[in-house]
């Protein structure tokens, strides 16, 4: 059984691969849709080997999980944009850009990967270290107001989430 459900999952991402290299595309022609085929190929063959870390439950039963933090991704981007425009158009303020420590309480190492690439691609904020054993954050940011917050934010609360419907 679970082999069948692996090589169900495994055709499932297959066909979303081609269909999302076929959106950004937008040519449909035979050269693309050869090259989404191999490449979706080439990435559910690197993949086979990953079957063990499949989480238990479906991404269908996750999804409102994931759409939220994907939700609150785009909307602290958003504020970070504005926040750093703000900050470098405004000739009264200045930058007092920093490092800061911390600990968010994730407790397996994709939840900690999925905050460290959050952070980075909010602007303002960069990700330095992660220390794997401790768990423990090294983040530059431009101002005292985006490293506030950073351990126990809403996108800490969300990948927290996500850790434990992963898990159930």
């Amino acid at each position: 059984m679970w082999g069948e459900e692996v090589r169900r999952r495994q055709i499932v991402l297959f066909v979303a691969l081609l269909l999302f290299w076929l959106l950004l595309s937008s040519d449909y022609d035979a050269q693309h849709i050869i090259t989404g085929l191999v490449l979706s190929a080439v990435v559910i063959w690197f993949w086979r080997d990953l079957s063990d870390l499949l989480p238990s439950k479906s991404l269908t039963a996750r999804l409102p999980d994931v759409i939220l933090y994907g939700l609150i991704l785009l909307w602290e981007i958003i504020l970070a944009n504005i926040a750093v425009t703000k900050s470098l158009l405004s000739s009264r303020s200045k930058l007092d850009s920093g490092f800061v420590s911390f600990r968010p309480n994730l407790q397996t190492s994709w939840g900690q990967v999925l905050l460290a690439n959050a952070i980075t691609i909010t602007p303002g904020t960069v990700t330095i270290d992660v220390n794997p054993d401790t768990g423990v954050f090294m983040v530059h940011g431009l101002t005292e107001s985006m490293r506030e917050g950073l351990e126990d934010g809403r996108l800490v609360r969300c990948i927290q989430r996500l850790e434990r419907s992963r898990a159930r």
